[in-house]
């Protein structure tokens, strides 16, 4: 699996203030320990990203969700993501969707 390098920083960040600092340590080793593979995005990822946030401005979308669609689109990858509500609103062009692991049904209600 790969882990944008914007996604790892939210990551760490989330789990350090709801007091996780272990895990947001353990995440990053797993990153060095080649349990998953960070990946920065390529100089046109970042510009369709970017792309993508000037056009989507309005939908509350941040920089790490919209590298993750960037990076996905280019690689045509799967996305594993719980923020369905901003991949919903953001489309790269007219009749595109994104391809995500887990579905939104697919989730049990809390």
């Amino acid at each position: 699996m790969v882990v944008p390098w914007p996604v790892f920083v939210e990551v760490d960040l989330l789990l350090r203030a709801r007091g996780h600092h272990t895990a947001a340590v353990a995440f990053g080793r797993s990153l060095l320990d080649g349990v998953h593979r960070l990946q920065a995005p390529t100089d046109a990822e970042l510009r369709t990203a970017l792309d993508l946030a000037e056009r989507h401005g309005d939908a509350g979308v941040d920089l790490p969700d919209l590298s993750v669609m960037a990076m996905a689109a280019s690689r045509r990858a799967l996305v594993l993501t719980w923020d369905h509500r901003h991949f919903r609103s953001v489309i790269l062009r007219r009749g595109h969707h994104w391809d995500l692991l887990v579905q939104e049904a697919e989730i049990p209600e809390p």
